[in-house]
């Protein structure tokens, strides 16, 4: 899938991560990760690279690691995982994603979601959900674009920067 940034028109590829990838996107998840605000982990080690590559030679199958590259250069990515293990629960899948800084507000969060939702509607997949921390407004502002609602939050879940902030769960319905 190809779309475009909105500001200066350069062309997004959003496609399936492949293995060949693993170590250009996890550098890409490093680098947000080191921002010490929107992602759960602070830390990436340097084997995430092996280990995305081991856990990831299905994808597409039952989960989904999509990266978005511009000018052949990984600018983040998206992740879509089952919920549990349970068949109760075959139908929902966790989102995760993440985008190199200066390539947020430009369209990449909506284009990766749009991939994933039509990904998850050939699957058969009527739920995904997420977390998102309450300090992370811009995020939050996307999802609730794409049509997220909020169905709850864990208070005070994460210390970020010296402030507690809340984990916000919402979920959108396929």
């Amino acid at each position: 899938m190809n779309d475009y940034l909105h500001s200066d028109g350069r062309e997004l590829e959003i496609r399936l991560a492949e293995e060949s990838d693993m170590g250009e996107a996890a550098e890409t998840f490093r680098q947000v990760a080191s921002e010490r605000v929107y992602l759960d982990t602070e830390e990436v080690p340097h084997e995430t690279a092996g280990i995305w590559g081991e856990r990831w030679k299905e994808n597409g199958k039952d989960s989904l690691f999509a990266i978005g590259a511009v000018g052949g250069r990984i600018i983040g990515g998206l992740v879509l995982t089952p919920y549990s293990r349970s068949p109760k629960s075959s139908h929902v899948r966790t989102l995760g994603m993440w985008i190199l800084k200066e390539f947020r507000g430009l369209n990449a969060g909506n284009s990766l979601i749009d991939y994933a939702m039509e990904w998850g509607r050939a699957r058969s997949i009527s739920k995904i959900h997420l977390g998102v921390f309450s300090s992370n407004t811009g995020a939050i502002g996307l999802y609730i674009k794409k049509g997220f609602q909020v169905e709850g939050s864990l208070k005070n879940n994460a210390l970020i920067n010296g402030t507690l902030v809340d984990e916000i769960f919402m979920g959108l319905e396929l």
